[in-house]
């Protein structure tokens, strides 16, 4: 087995655009994801669980594994087409994957 070098696209946002960043990032050419629950503090406020809106007012973190070239274009295009109107924040990290050769 070997590990590869490549990134990690981090983008935490509003759940409420979920479906529509997502969309954004396969059709850049983003293989898959993975999403957690997000809550903290930022520029724009604190985020935390509010009765039955909660789902609408959470936050989400998407992981995503990716060429560095793959992950800057979601990136750009993400804060590009989103951040004016909603909260979030994008960072990329280097990162190791240990695959099988059979993989």
């Amino acid at each position: 087995m070997e590990f590869h070098k490549t990134k990690k696209l981090t983008i935490i946002t509003e759940a409420v655009i979920l479906d529509s960043v997502l969309e954004t990032a396969t059709k850049l050419g983003a293989g898959g994801y993975t999403i957690h629950r997000a809550a903290g503090r930022g520029e724009r406020g604190a985020r935390a669980e509010i009765g039955p809106l909660r789902s609408l007012l959470e936050n989400v973190r998407i992981e995503i594994i990716t060429s560095e070239q793959i992950a800057k274009k979601i990136a750009v295009e993400v804060v590009e087409k989103f951040f004016k109107n909603y909260a979030g924040i994008v960072y990329l990290g280097d990162v190791e994957v240990i695959q099988d050769k059979l993989l």
